[in-house]
Protein backbone atom coordinates (compact mmCIF):
# COMPACT_ATOMS: atom_id res chain seq x y z
CA UNK A 1 0.00 0.00 0.00
CA UNK A 2 1.11 3.74 -1.08
CA UNK A 3 -0.04 6.74 0.56
CA UNK A 4 0.88 10.07 -1.60
CA UNK A 5 -0.51 13.58 -0.32
CA UNK A 6 -2.95 15.42 -2.54
CA UNK A 7 -2.66 13.15 -5.33
CA UNK A 8 0.05 14.33 -7.50
CA UNK A 9 2.63 14.79 -4.68
CA UNK A 10 2.52 18.50 -4.60
CA UNK A 11 1.72 18.56 -0.55
CA UNK A 12 -1.13 20.95 -1.20
CA UNK A 13 -4.96 20.37 -0.10
CA UNK A 14 -5.97 18.06 2.51
CA UNK A 15 -6.73 15.11 -0.21
CA UNK A 16 -4.85 11.52 0.77
CA UNK A 17 -4.51 9.19 -2.42
CA UNK A 18 -4.47 5.73 -1.09
CA UNK A 19 -3.36 2.64 -3.72
CA UNK A 20 -3.74 -0.91 -2.62
CA UNK A 21 -6.46 -3.41 -2.39
CA UNK A 22 -9.19 -2.86 0.69
CA UNK A 23 -12.16 -4.84 1.52
CA UNK A 24 -14.91 -3.51 4.32
CA UNK A 25 -14.51 -5.19 7.47
CA UNK A 26 -17.79 -4.49 9.80
CA UNK A 27 -17.03 -3.40 13.62
CA UNK A 28 -19.73 -3.65 15.58
CA UNK A 29 -21.92 -0.97 14.15
CA UNK A 30 -19.32 0.61 11.52
CA UNK A 31 -17.86 -0.31 8.85
CA UNK A 32 -13.90 0.25 8.65
CA UNK A 33 -11.77 -0.77 5.45
CA UNK A 34 -9.03 -2.68 5.96
CA UNK A 35 -5.92 -3.93 3.99
CA UNK A 36 -6.03 -6.58 1.25
CA UNK A 37 -8.38 -8.51 0.04
CA UNK A 38 -11.05 -9.63 1.32
CA UNK A 39 -11.57 -13.50 2.41
CA UNK A 40 -13.82 -15.92 0.24
CA UNK A 41 -17.27 -16.43 1.85
CA UNK A 42 -17.10 -19.74 2.38
CA UNK A 43 -13.65 -19.32 4.51
CA UNK A 44 -15.09 -16.18 6.72
CA UNK A 45 -15.63 -16.91 10.66
CA UNK A 46 -18.93 -18.36 11.34
CA UNK A 47 -19.85 -15.47 13.54
CA UNK A 48 -20.37 -12.99 10.83
CA UNK A 49 -22.39 -14.84 8.91
CA UNK A 50 -26.33 -14.89 8.67
CA UNK A 51 -28.08 -16.08 11.83
CA UNK A 52 -29.25 -19.07 10.46
CA UNK A 53 -30.97 -20.59 13.97
CA UNK A 54 -34.49 -21.13 14.58
CA UNK A 55 -36.41 -17.83 15.66
CA UNK A 56 -37.11 -17.64 19.49
CA UNK A 57 -40.47 -17.69 20.33
CA UNK A 58 -42.28 -14.24 21.58
CA UNK A 59 -42.48 -14.62 25.06
CA UNK A 60 -38.65 -16.16 25.18
CA UNK A 61 -37.68 -12.65 23.98
CA UNK A 62 -40.32 -10.76 26.49
CA UNK A 63 -39.06 -12.91 29.44
CA UNK A 64 -35.00 -11.61 28.21
CA UNK A 65 -36.26 -8.28 28.21
CA UNK A 66 -37.75 -8.66 31.49
CA UNK A 67 -34.61 -9.95 32.92
CA UNK A 68 -32.24 -7.28 31.77
CA UNK A 69 -34.89 -4.48 32.61
CA UNK A 70 -34.80 -6.60 36.17
CA UNK A 71 -30.93 -6.03 36.02
CA UNK A 72 -31.03 -2.22 34.73
CA UNK A 73 -33.48 -1.40 37.41
CA UNK A 74 -31.28 -3.60 40.24
CA UNK A 75 -28.04 -1.31 39.31
CA UNK A 76 -29.32 1.81 39.52
CA UNK A 77 -29.58 2.70 35.73
CA UNK A 78 -32.56 2.83 35.71
CA UNK A 79 -34.93 4.29 38.93
CA UNK A 80 -38.05 1.74 38.74
CA UNK A 81 -40.57 0.86 36.62
CA UNK A 82 -42.49 3.69 35.60
CA UNK A 83 -39.18 5.11 34.14
CA UNK A 84 -39.35 1.66 32.23
CA UNK A 85 -42.86 2.93 30.74
CA UNK A 86 -41.58 6.15 30.15
CA UNK A 87 -38.63 5.12 28.14
CA UNK A 88 -40.16 2.64 25.93
CA UNK A 89 -43.41 4.10 25.63
CA UNK A 90 -45.65 1.76 27.58
CA UNK A 91 -48.21 1.79 29.82
CA UNK A 92 -47.00 0.70 33.54
CA UNK A 93 -49.79 -1.70 33.23
CA UNK A 94 -48.26 -3.35 30.45
CA UNK A 95 -44.77 -3.20 31.55
CA UNK A 96 -45.91 -4.77 35.26
CA UNK A 97 -47.44 -7.93 32.53
CA UNK A 98 -43.90 -8.25 30.73
CA UNK A 99 -42.22 -7.89 34.58
CA UNK A 100 -44.69 -10.62 36.15
CA UNK A 101 -42.93 -13.26 33.60
CA UNK A 102 -39.65 -12.95 36.69
CA UNK A 103 -42.60 -14.72 38.65
CA UNK A 104 -42.42 -18.19 37.23
CA UNK A 105 -40.21 -20.90 38.54
CA UNK A 106 -37.25 -20.95 37.42
CA UNK A 107 -37.58 -24.80 35.06
CA UNK A 108 -40.31 -22.88 33.53
CA UNK A 109 -38.30 -19.84 32.47
CA UNK A 110 -35.90 -22.28 30.70
CA UNK A 111 -38.76 -23.91 29.21
CA UNK A 112 -39.63 -20.64 27.47
CA UNK A 113 -36.51 -19.54 26.57
CA UNK A 114 -35.98 -22.59 24.44
CA UNK A 115 -39.12 -22.47 22.97
CA UNK A 116 -39.47 -21.98 18.84
CA UNK A 117 -41.29 -19.09 17.01
CA UNK A 118 -44.88 -20.86 16.06
CA UNK A 119 -45.08 -22.51 19.63
CA UNK A 120 -48.61 -21.98 21.09
CA UNK A 121 -47.78 -20.85 24.15
CA UNK A 122 -48.56 -17.30 24.30
CA UNK A 123 -47.61 -14.65 27.21
CA UNK A 124 -51.46 -14.10 27.04
CA UNK A 125 -51.99 -18.08 28.47
CA UNK A 126 -48.94 -17.77 30.55
CA UNK A 127 -50.82 -15.28 32.69
CA UNK A 128 -53.01 -17.79 34.33
CA UNK A 129 -49.59 -20.03 35.16
CA UNK A 130 -48.24 -16.78 36.66
CA UNK A 131 -51.11 -16.15 38.49
CA UNK A 132 -50.26 -19.63 40.42
CA UNK A 133 -48.16 -18.26 43.64
CA UNK A 134 -46.56 -21.41 44.10
CA UNK A 135 -44.65 -22.76 41.88
CA UNK A 136 -45.27 -26.72 42.45
CA UNK A 137 -49.12 -25.64 41.20
CA UNK A 138 -47.26 -22.93 38.45
CA UNK A 139 -45.48 -26.43 37.18
CA UNK A 140 -48.95 -28.10 37.01
CA UNK A 141 -50.76 -25.09 34.88
CA UNK A 142 -48.03 -25.21 32.75
CA UNK A 143 -47.92 -29.11 32.49
CA UNK A 144 -51.27 -28.80 31.12
CA UNK A 145 -51.07 -26.41 28.82
CA UNK A 146 -47.89 -27.73 27.00
CA UNK A 147 -45.98 -30.44 25.92
CA UNK A 148 -42.55 -29.23 27.82
CA UNK A 149 -42.74 -30.87 30.36
CA UNK A 150 -40.65 -29.87 33.36
CA UNK A 151 -40.50 -31.44 37.09
CA UNK A 152 -38.74 -29.96 40.36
Amino acid sequence: MTIEPNGDGRGQGGTMVFRGSFHRVRRERRIDLAEGTALDPLERPAATGPWIGKRPANVAALLALAHHVQRLIDAGRIADRAEVARRLHWTRARVSQVMDLLLLAPDIQESLLFLDAGSRVTERSLRAVVRQEDWREQRGVWNSMTPVRVTS
